[in-house]
């Protein structure tokens, strides 16, 4: 490792099998390798990477561009001239890459494989982007497993050979089901499984219709329905502290952050002006 070179890793002990890399500053070469047990996506954001090897000049990953690596499937990580390379990766076993497939599609078809090495989507990059950034944060596991699962939604409907099926109908019995989940116990965290399972949809089926429905995604839901009890708690005169356990926000810093970007004064000034 160079010195200029910084390396971290970022994983979700409830969001097994996926690990996250932000490497800054690097000229590590990797050499021809493989992974059998998982996909790998690299969002490279500065210099250039040949995937393959010099002589595969078709398996360049540029700046802004994605690589997209199948299990089994060969791959290096050469740097490219004298630039440092910046990216962001990430390590996705294969059955949970199958299961997001099953989810998505609505069907057992076993595990996806992508039909180009490299990429340049930049909506992927936007959704890819928005779950690596979550996975250096504090946020729920609702937020998280939305992201992640937006991201491989559009990554699979894009990138492989299957299609997503059109959502051809709204069902507003189980919208208001959703609804009412989101809306209790705000104090614990939930899950995207928990919710899509009492609706009786898949996950990714269930965020399609919950978006079309609603206008937001179910974390956002969830988040304003926690403020909204927040200001009936502050109201009532409960500490501060307490509103935060109550509501369940990590704590009383992340509790007055998201206070005020939803109804844009502090818990303080929100008092004061009562």
């Amino acid at each position: 490792m160079n010195e200029t070179q910084a390396t971290a890793f970022y994983r979700d002990i409830e969001i097994e099998g996926i690990e996250v890399t932000r490497v800054i500053g690097s000229h590590h070469v990797f050499p021809r390798h493989v992974h059998d047990d998982n996909y790998t996506l690299v969002l490279v954001e500065e210099g250039a990477s040949y995937c393959v090897g010099p002589e595969k000049h078709e398996a360049v990953v540029n700046r802004q561009n994605i690589a997209l690596i199948n299990p089994g499937q060969v791959h290096s990580g050469i740097p490219i001239g004298d630039e440092q390379l910046s990216y962001w990766s990430a390590n996705i076993l294969l059955d949970v890459m199958a299961a997001a497939f099953e989810d998505i599609f609505e069907k057992d078809g076993g595990a996806p494989e992508f039909n180009r090495m490299v990429v340049r989507d930049s909506a992927l990059q936007h959704r890819l982007r928005l779950f690596f950034h979550l996975m250096t944060l504090p946020c729920g596991r609702l937020e998280r497993e939305t992201a992640f699962l937006n991201a491989l939604g559009h990554l699979l409907t894009h990138h492989s050979d299957s299609k997503s099926p059109a959502v051809s109908w709204h069902d507003s019995q189980r919208v208001c089901r959703a609804k009412e989940c989101l809306s209790e116990e705000l104090s614990r965290k939930i899950s995207l499984d928990e919710v899509a399972g009492a609706v009786g949809l898949s996950r990714y089926h269930f965020l399609r219709v919950f978006k079309k429905a609603t206008g937001i995604a179910p974390h956002a839901f969830r988040t304003q329905r926690r403020i909204d009890l927040s200001q009936k708690l502050l109201r009532q005169g409960m500490a501060f502290s307490q509103v935060a356990l109550e509501t369940g926000f990590s704590d009383q810093s992340h509790f007055t952050k998201r206070f005020k970007q939803f109804t844009g004064a502090t818990p303080r000034q929100y008092l004061s002006a009562v």
